[in-house]
């Protein structure tokens, strides 16, 4: 008997075969111990075929931003209205996860759909080069796959090039893009790319799953009301409740649970989230295992398009990742090129933010040395703006220097002192909860994760500390010694993205983060001791 491929490796060479560490409607799943039995009906059409999948569950993630307003006329985080509501100026973006088991089945088909994806890229080398987001693309420098910060340097080594004669950027920007995925587009492209006139019933079953998707709110599940103005957490006692009955790790007992907790109404099963005009469902989740592959899928013959236009016909540069698209041309290609290219997207029936399509044109300035730089300029209807950065991938190109995105960097300092008043919070609920409890903010952890870390380092050694019981009743300080694989922080990228770029300023952006963080430690620190 041959073995199945599946069965004859290790789960860690099977890329969907992944543990997932979230509560969802289904316990986790146990991928070392039950791998024969997960893959055995994973793999199997004829279970998939008829399979039932269980609802997403639906969250939101909110990012700060600063930018402009018009209803005060200039750059803020948030504002209010004339009738004074304060306004979040918040970036939002929708998730939906699976439960374990259905997440197993997307990242399988999504394997399959990647590795027939990657079969067509084979045949056009150029084709290949221009699509650059959700693959593993090889380093030829380096060992390992090429990063964001490959990808802006190859765009800005190409500017630099091209700017000998002027170039112009052109920057575009897929309004929506996940939540305007027509269905019918979609699944033409994936009965195309498996070579069938229609899709086969199991992949068929994965598509609905995929298009035509119930879900429940994350918040939903949550305690009600809020403390401080903050939503509550989650049933802890129910939580633990089930885990130490039936030793599972979810947020209902069994199945049976769920679905009474629908018949009796006190969960809301939602579909169908994103509509056109026409009232028509559309669109696809974002953060399931299968969505990457097919937002390139869907875009896959407008890529073509783009590439034989711009590359083959008028020797301009294209790259596309995800949703943003850049275009470098000559000055005279412009208006030909920006047409072809909204024609282009408008064909797969999604729209460019035209408030997000920008124009930089770059050319060579002379010094007063007598030598020459790169300057950026970006070209607006009633104004031309001199050393405007094109902003691409987190880095601003200014055409002599490559900087951090400033927004970037916020979000980075943001989420250190947030990082500090949640340790410093935990550290005084365990007070409260216990009064021979000391005071411990484990300042190690967070200089680990907010710290210089060095690039040529794969193994850290740590010397885990943590608290314990005496016989007495007090506490001491226990110390576990242990080598761990490094994991790279922001520090390291940023380390990393300067030797890459070779641009030394990215390093002196971040040159005050040790002093910030200690800041934030002692002035979190200060606080407590008030109190």
């Amino acid at each position: 008997m041959i073995a199945r491929p599946y069965f004859t490796k290790k789960p860690v060479d099977i890329p969907w075969l992944k543990n997932r560490g979230y509560l969802h409607i289904t316990p986790q799943l146990d991928i070392i111990s039950d791998r024969h039995k997960i893959i055995g009906k994973v793999t199997n059409k004829t279970f998939i075929s008829s399979y039932a999948f269980f609802p997403l569950i639906h969250s939101v993630i909110k990012e700060r931003r600063f930018k402009k307003i018009p209803e005060i006329s200039r750059r803020a985080h948030s504002y209010r209205t004339l009738d004074g509501i304060i306004k979040r100026n918040d970036k939002v973006r929708p998730l939906h996860y699976a439960s374990h088991f259905d997440s197993l089945i997307y990242g399988y088909y999504a394997d399959i759909l990647q590795q027939l994806y990657e079969k067509v890229l084979e045949e056009d080398e150029e084709l290949s080069r221009c699509i650059i987001a959700y693959r593993k693309i090889r380093s030829e420098q380096q060992n390992g796959n090429k990063s964001t910060i490959h990808f802006a340097g190859e765009v800005f080594n190409t500017i630099r090039e091209r700017a000998i004669d002027s170039c112009v950027v052109l920057m575009f920007d897929i309004k929506s893009y996940f939540s305007s995925i027509d269905h019918d587009l979609l699944k033409k492209s994936w009965t195309e790319l498996v070579c069938e006139t229609r899709l086969p019933p199991d992949h068929y079953n994965v598509f609905k799953a995929t298009t035509q998707f119930s879900y429940i709110l994350l918040d939903d599940l949550r305690l009600k009301g809020s403390i401080n103005g903050r939503r509550r957490g989650f049933d802890e006692r129910r939580l633990s409740q089930i885990r130490n009955q039936n030793g599972i790790f979810s947020f209902f007992d069994s199945a049976k649970e769920f679905r009474h907790k629908i018949k009796s109404k006190e969960l809301r099963i939602h579909r169908f989230p994103f509509r056109n005009k026409h009232n028509v469902p559309i669109g696809i989740p974002q953060g399931l295992p299968i969505s990457a592959t097919l937002a390139n899928l869907y875009l896959l013959d407008f890529d073509k398009k783009i590439k034989q236009k711009v590359v083959a016909e008028s020797a301009g540069f294209y790259r596309r990742y995800s949703d943003d698209i850049i275009v470098i041309c000559k000055p005279g290609q412009v208006a030909e090129i920006e047409k072809f290219v909204m024609d282009a997207i408008n064909e797969r029936k999604v729209q460019i933010s035209v408030e997000k399509t920008d124009r930089y044109m770059f050319r060579y300035m002379p010094n007063n040395d007598g030598s020459r730089h790169v300057v950026s300029i970006k070209m607006e209807e009633t104004k031309s703006s001199f050393n405007y950065p094109l902003s691409y991938l987190g880095f601003e190109f200014y055409g002599d220097k490559i900087l951090v995105k400033s927004a970037n960097l916020s979000r980075f300092y943001r989420r250190m002192i947030f990082s500090v008043k949640r340790k410093v919070r935990r550290a005084r609920s365990k007070m409260e909860n216990d009064p021979n409890m000391p005071f411990i903010l484990y300042r190690s952890q967070l200089k680990r994760l907010y710290s210089n870390v060095s690039l040529k380092k794969t193994k850290i050694h740590r010397h885990k500390k943590f608290l314990t019981k005496t016989e007495l009743g007090s506490h001491k300080i226990k110390v576990k010694k242990s080598d761990k694989s490094l994991r790279s922080n922001y520090i390291a990228y940023i380390k990393k993205a300067s030797h890459l770029l070779n641009e030394p300023r990215l390093i002196k952006q971040v040159s005050g983060h040790q002093r910030v963080l200690n800041q934030a430690i002692q002035k979190q620190s200060r606080i407590e001791n008030r109190n």
